[in-house]
């Protein structure tokens, strides 16, 4: 079996060739990725507003701020956000200008995974095990939509072409490249980058050229060097010498409490700083069985099988090799890869999102587009081979028939035609042991590959047609995504001029309007709780906005003595007081909490406007300022603005408890029960 090792001129190694089939699974991909890519909107608008914010502000973008005031930053390292910012620059800030990046950097994957398993196992190989990552429903999902996955994935298949460039020469070099590219998936999300580091040193620690002392010391200056790409950003973030954004996601504002806390054990054990629990709401219980619940079966449950066949048989076949051969060790990469993900994913108690997966997936293409390869030409030498592939063609299109089921209302006959093919798939390739005409193998071909694949690429293909959903993105038809926090977290402005949040959040065009025509001097449009609210009012306005207690308004920033002195020194007249928020159990400002705030600054009541509480409170330059009675804002949270109507209330003090319930159930006799 050791034959099958290529042997290659240098040459010929560094040229770019792009064989029709190649070209074809390219255009696949692109197709998947970018065919009515603008019917997602603003996707997640959660980042969509740190886009936009990098678009307007240059230390927004270096920060990941959510805003051009770089008041709070995003959960996440910036590294997305940049490639996002940038795009927004060079095009323009739109939906199509903040979706490209992540849509090119799957198709890239594609490709690289493509050259990475080419350069070991030849060019079937390489081309299945691009499809297999070109339809991969969750590989798709990332590709349409805003978050940072698709460029992490990206560079952990770089990472494995650099390791395999490092197998071949023996070569320093490779091996701190390699570890570059993993620290900048460490800034793309944090420990999640790392993940992959097991999978390229447990390789290289067994199939590298050198000695074994050698290849140790080589494998400590890829490790030197992905630290210190990884601590660039956070270090640069500690040491910024001027004023600096709340680091949203930590607990007291430090970018490292951060990568330990949110974005690294906290996920594991579910202490994500009062976000636990969300791994068995979004992705289903932690257990064995994660991969091919519910949630995260459609997802990339598809092609398990095969990979974990493929894997079993990879090892068997080159157990003989000699230790530096790559063949083996390519096995033994994308195994470790997909056995690590597999593990942390399975076992993850805190907040787990299917798309998360998406870092598995291209250790499965691999696996199983280079193992059917491997099972086809071996099943030609043995009828065990041959059984075990037929086993395997039967039981992925169990499975695919088995996911499809959970959406009956969803492509009803493909659970009738993948089983058939799969049935023929496995009388056509007897073949392969009797005598019978090459047609015989081509139709063997045909229905295998439309037993294994036609289940994903069904899912793949139902995501064009509508729009995902970015704050928990899941790919298929929409009876098979579960939504996010229940409501859409993105889209751009609907019909009728409301602006949509997560949440069910409504935020009005009239309303945003009111606040830009008004702002004056103030440095911050207005403040609002969580990124819900303030995220489409910084996508319209590209204004500097307070959002309170950062994504789900669980973070303490800002203080209350800090929202004070905002308030205060001018700099902030606006407050939308909803009924969310993180209150003192979670770290964030209650609503009640800023009701008191506006109370002490001088709050008093206004006219409501229609759909919404008003309250006033007195800016620095003591002028008033009032809604118009006509404006009509349908957003439902309460709005606290600058006094200038309420000096008979001023004069006797703020309203008792009594008073202010009394009030409250006025106007809402007045506008009808607050939704929020």
């Amino acid at each position: 079996m050791s034959t099958i090792a290529l042997s290659r001129p240098r040459a010929a190694s560094l040229r770019l060739r792009l064989n029709p089939w190649l070209l074809g699974v390219l255009v696949l991909a692109g197709v998947l990725c970018l065919w009515n890519l603008t019917i997602n909107g603003y996707s997640n608008e959660y980042y969509a507003a740190a886009a936009r914010a990098g678009s307007e502000s240059w230390k927004a973008w270096f920060f990941g701020a959510l805003d051009p005031g770089s008041f709070i930053t995003v959960d996440k390292p910036p590294l997305s956000l940049w490639l996002m910012g940038l795009s927004a620059r060079v095009l323009g800030f739109s939906s199509f200008a903040i979706l490209l990046p992540q849509a090119l950097c799957t198709v890239a994957s594609v490709g690289l995974l493509y050259a990475t398993v080419r350069r070991v196992l030849g060019e079937a190989a390489g081309v299945a095990a691009a499809v297999a990552l070109a339809l991969t429903p969750v590989t798709v999902a990332i590709g349409r939509v805003n978050n940072p996955d698709a460029l992490l994935v990206l560079l952990l298949v770089l990472s494995a072409y650099l390791l395999v460039r490092a197998l071949e020469s023996g070569r320093t070099r490779w091996l701190a490249w390699c570890g570059a590219v993993v620290g900048l998936a460490f800034v793309t999300k944090m420990l999640q980058g790392w993940m992959v580091v097991p999978a390229l040193a447990v390789t290289y620690l067994v199939a590298g050229r050198p000695v074994l002392s050698v290849r140790m010391r080589q494998l400590a200056v890829g490790g030197l060097a992905m630290v210190a790409v990884s601590v660039a950003w956070p270090v640069a973030v500690s040491l910024w010498p001027g004023a600096k954004p709340y680091i949203g996601g930590s607990t007291d504002g430090s970018v490292w409490n951060l990568i330990l806390g949110y974005n690294g054990f906290g996920r594991l054990t579910g202490s994500e700083g009062g976000m636990g629990g969300g791994g068995a709401t979004f992705g289903g219980a932690a257990g064995l069985w994660r991969m091919f619940d519910a949630q995260v079966g459609g997802q990339v449950a598809w092609l398990l099988p095969p990979a974990f066949v493929s894997l079993c048989a990879g090892l068997w076949v080159t157990w003989r090799a000699p230790r530096t051969s790559r063949r083996r060790a390519l096995w033994i990469l994308f195994g470790v890869w997909a056995l690590v993900h597999v593990a942390v994913f399975s076992s993850q108690k805190g907040i787990f999102h299917p798309y998360y997966v998406s870092a598995l997936a291209p250790a499965v293409a691999a696996l199983s587009g280079a193992g059917v390869v491997l099972l086809w030409r071996w099943a030609r030498e043995s009828w065990a081979a041959w059984a075990l592939l037929a086993a395997t063609v039967c039981g992925t299109a169990w499975l695919a028939a088995s996911l499809l089921s959970r959406t009956p209302d969803f492509a009803g006959w493909l659970r009738v035609a993948i089983p058939v093919a799969a049935v023929l798939a496995v009388a056509a390739s007897l073949a392969l042991r009797v005598r019978a005409p090459r047609a015989v193998l081509a139709v063997a071909a045909v229905a295998g590959a439309f037993a294994l694949a036609a289940g994903p690429a069904s899912y793949s293909i139902a995501s064009l047609s509508r729009s995902l959903n970015g704050d928990n993105v899941t790919a298929g038809p929409a009876s098979a995504s579960r939504g996010g926090f229940g409501g859409r977290m993105g889209g751009g402005p609907p019909p009728g001029g409301v602006m949509r949040g997560g949440r069910d959040s409504q935020v009005s065009a009239s309303l945003i309007s009111y606040l830009v025509e008004h702002q004056g001097s103030a440095k911050y449009l207005v403040a609002a709780t969580s990124s819900h609210t303030t995220a489409p009012i910084i996508i319209q306005t590209g204004k500097a906005v307070v959002t309170i207690g950062g994504f789900s308004g669980g973070d303490n920033a800002p203080t209350l003595a800090q929202l004070k002195a905002m308030i205060a020194e001018g700099e902030l007249k606006y407050v939308l007081v909803s009924g969310t928020g993180g209150g003192p159990d979670r770290g964030g400002l209650g609503h009640h909490e800023l009701g008191d705030v506006a109370r002490q600054a001088g709050l008093g009541p206004a006219r409501p406007l229609r759909g919404q509480r008003v309250s006033t409170v007195r800016g620095a330059d003591g002028h008033a300022r009032s809604p118009a009675r006509s404006l009509r804002a349908r957003a439902t949270h309460p709005l606290a603005m600058p006094p200038e109507r309420s000096r008979g209330h001023a004069q006797r003090g703020p309203p008792t408890s009594e008073e202010r319930r009394a009030e409250i159930a006025q106007t809402r006799g007045r506008i009808g029960e607050l939704r929020w």
